[in-house]
């Protein structure tokens, strides 16, 4: 690997658009091509970035074949993933990907066994874990000062019938795939693994728009293999124009309100009297995260919210879809 890392890009929406910019904020990083199955896209990206030397493609095969980069960056909706990741590690490619990383477990499987074959860096896009607050809480577990974690209470919220892929259930998995995984996967950053879920899904606000079938309401329980608990509800059915990710984790010793993932209200409930601690932040996260991405592929720090994270949070969205096919039934979970 040379000095400077070259990336390149397969898909080239509104997520392509971020982390190409942030990429280029960091010393020694070079993007050599973009991949979109339309050409207009790609070149808008391209334009977007001011770096007319990178090259477009509209075929991936043609793109890894031709092209030779470092990193590449998945950037695709759910229902595109078709062994793109697979073929590019094979070649020793590291990889970034956005979440749900598929929209089928054995799909999901498939992917995480290609990265542990070929030994290479990947990260999922959990832009989340990224935010000050939810780091210091992250801190304050793992070093024993916040105690047992016992309960993650979360809340989605927007309304918005965004594009047409994310309308198709077929697509997209739906509102909880699509979008609530990130809270799914908090409550597993911060509780550990799952044991169980149960969960509804239903389509309340919009039965009248001929070409929506994902649910627009969901709630669900879990319970994590530490005895700790769960409960996480979402709705596209609330405010137009705003996307609201809000939640609260109890530990033994603290209780943290999360405004978002860079804002929130520490309590320490184990001292007397409390104590209040406000944790604000303006970071980027999904600079945050890039730049995470890159240390590990230079070996100067851990790889992150890896492959197999990302595998096990859509297990989890999995389930709640599952379980509430069942009239609600209990999904044991083995990811």
């Amino acid at each position: 690997m040379t000095n400077t890392l070259k990336a390149a890009f397969l898909g080239a929406g509104y997520i392509a658009k971020i982390h190409s910019k942030n990429l280029l904020k960091i010393t020694g990083i070079e993007i050599s091509s973009v991949c979109d199955i339309k050409r207009e896209r790609a070149e808008d990206l391209v334009s977007s970035i001011g770096a007319n030397s990178i090259k477009i493609y509209t075929d991936f095969e043609k793109m890894l074949n031709e092209c030779n980069f470092d990193m590449l960056f998945i950037c695709l909706p759910p229902f595109a993933h078709s062994g793109q990741l697979e073929a590019a590690v094979e070649k020793g490619v590291h990889v970034f990907i956005e979440k749900p990383i598929a929209l089928d477990v054995n799909r999901a499987r498939n992917m995480v066994e290609a990265i542990k074959k070929a030994g290479v860096v990947s990260q999922v896009g959990y832009h989340m874990r990224f935010g000050e607050a939810v780091k210091k809480l992250k801190n304050l577990i793992d070093s024993g000062i916040a105690g047992i974690p016992v309960l993650f209470d979360g809340r989605y919220e927007c309304n918005s019938l965004h594009s047409s892929w994310w309308r198709d259930y077929t697509k997209s998995g739906g509102q909880v795939f699509e979008q609530v995984i990130h809270l799914y996967d908090l409550s597993m950053y911060f509780l550990n693994e799952p044991e169980s879920i149960c969960g509804f899904t239903t389509n309340l606000c919009h039965k009248d728009v001929p070409d929506y079938t994902v649910e627009d309401n969901s709630v669900s329980i879990i319970k994590f293999r530490t005895g700790g608990l769960g409960n996480i509800a979402a709705t596209n059915c609330a405010v137009p124009m705003e996307w609201n990710a809000i939640f609260t984790v109890v530990c033994q010793n603290i209780t943290a309100y999360f405004r978002d993932a860079n804002n929130a209200e520490f309590i320490y409930t184990s001292k007397d009297p409390v104590e209040r601690e406000s944790v604000t932040s303006s970071i980027d996260m999904y600079f945050e995260e890039v730049k995470a991405f890159i240390q590990a592929v230079r070996g100067d720090g851990p790889a992150l919210c890896t492959i197999e994270e990302g595998y096990k949070s859509l297990c989890m969205v999995d389930a709640v879809v599952k379980s509430s096919e069942r009239g609600g039934k209990v999904v044991k979970l083995s990811c």
